[in-house]
């Protein structure tokens, strides 16, 4: 499948064999972000097995390996190592058991060819994903200054389901949704059901408040930018004879456009306050800025076209429309100039369930396409 003129194609079946084996692994121990220590001791145990340095970086958990080849320039790779939290426990739902596999696999083969390299190469197994917390709390301890070279350039992976195995998405501009999450707190005052006129009930505010909220994207957004203002969760009352004290609601704001953004916030922000007034309920609204918009340039999208197209041949190069899900990668994007790319991990034929389903699955020939993509990011240029 990849380009034998540019792999030693021993030497990457080998690197994919061994991803694997760590795969197998891996994914029998899923772990909650920012205490995956299990899989930092594993990911550590497995690239202290080769010529590359361990950077300190100051946290718990994450791993970052400096891969010195003397080159002037250095080129980072990024993957995700936490796991998604279900009613069932923690389980590797989207996939980050399959990219810590794939790095591992780009590191054997990296490693092995150093002498050839045209750059140093960070490996970076970053936390806490799930969240959008881990890159920033990563740069917050310093990473980049505890590292032997500011990388010019970074790259990911992030399987994706609706494409099948084989096929890599190499996709210009926003590709993920930036995103804020909200939280709504209207006080009332409580009171017997049967006495209104002696009560401030929230929960009528409440109401109000999710129905105009939905007049944020309709009336307020340019229709030819997505975008999404939800609520995912409303916590009000204990009592079939009571009006509560408060009502509690939660939920996000994700655009690919910046000033969107912007906009529904203040809209949020607005309607919240006059809502609350409206019904003589107090209001404290939370908005916290989580992530940006995963962006490739276009000048980073050129390398990356590249590289995958010798990794895995031109007919398997594909783009796609992107996704209102949002990933922090985009956080290493606003201190270094970023490409993310989609590997397809849909089994052909297949009604292939989405990220974060209890039925998600990575097909099992997903090594043969993600560790070449990863490796050919460092060696094409």
């Amino acid at each position: 499948m990849f380009d034998t003129s540019l792999f030693n194609a021993a030497l990457m079946n080998e690197a994919v064999t061994l991803a694997n084996e760590h795969w197998k692994y891996l994914h029998t121990i899923p772990e909650r972000a920012f205490e995956e220590k299990e899989t930092t001791a594993y990911l550590k145990q497995v690239c202290e097995r080769y010529p590359v340095s361990i950077i300190d970086t100051g946290m718990d958990t994450g791993l970052v390996c400096f891969l010195d080849t003397g080159a002037e320039e250095t080129t980072a790779l990024r993957t995700d190592i936490d796991a998604v939290p279900t009613e069932q426990g923690l389980q590797h739902l989207c996939g980050h058991d399959a990219h810590m596999s794939s790095m591992l696999g780009a590191v054997h083969y990296l490693c092995n060819v150093r002498e050839t390299l045209p750059c140093n190469v960070l490996f970076i197994f970053q936390p806490a994903e799930e969240g959008t917390h881990g890159a920033r709390a990563m740069l917050d301890h310093g990473i980049l200054h505890r590292i032997p070279q500011r990388p010019a350039r970074i790259f990911g992976i992030h399987n994706r389901p609706e494409a099948d195995c084989g096929d890599v998405i190499v996709h210009k501009g926003p590709l993920m949704s930036e995103k804020s999450v909200f939280r709504i707190t209207l006080k009332g005052r409580p009171g017997h059901g049967s006495l209104p006129h002696k009560c401030v009930d929230p929960i009528v505010a409440a109401g109000s408040l999710i129905c105009s909220v939905q007049t944020i994207v309709s009336r307020n957004v340019d229709p030819f930018q997505p975008a999404i203002c939800t609520f995912n969760s409303v916590t009000a009352g204990m009592s079939e004879s009571s009006a509560p004290e408060t009502a509690l609601l939660t939920g996000y704001i994700r655009s690919f456009d910046h000033d969107t953004h912007e906009r529904m916030t203040e809209r949020l922000r607005r309607l919240a306050e006059d809502t609350a007034a409206a019904y003589e309920c107090g209001c404290d609204i939370r908005i916290i800025h989580m992530v940006p918009a995963v962006d490739n340039s276009e000048e980073m999208y050129r390398l990356a076209l590249k590289a995958a197209e010798a990794a895995v041949g031109k007919e398997h190069i594909t783009d796609s429309a992107p996704s209102l899900a949002s990933e922090d990668f985009a956080v290493w994007g606003t201190e270094i100039p970023s490409f993310l790319y989609w590997v397809g991990s849909g089994t052909p034929g297949k009604d292939n369930a989405p990220w974060h389903d209890p039925a998600f699955c990575v097909d099992d020939r997903y090594m043969e396409v993600s560790v070449p993509v990863l490796t050919a990011s460092v060696i094409t240029e």
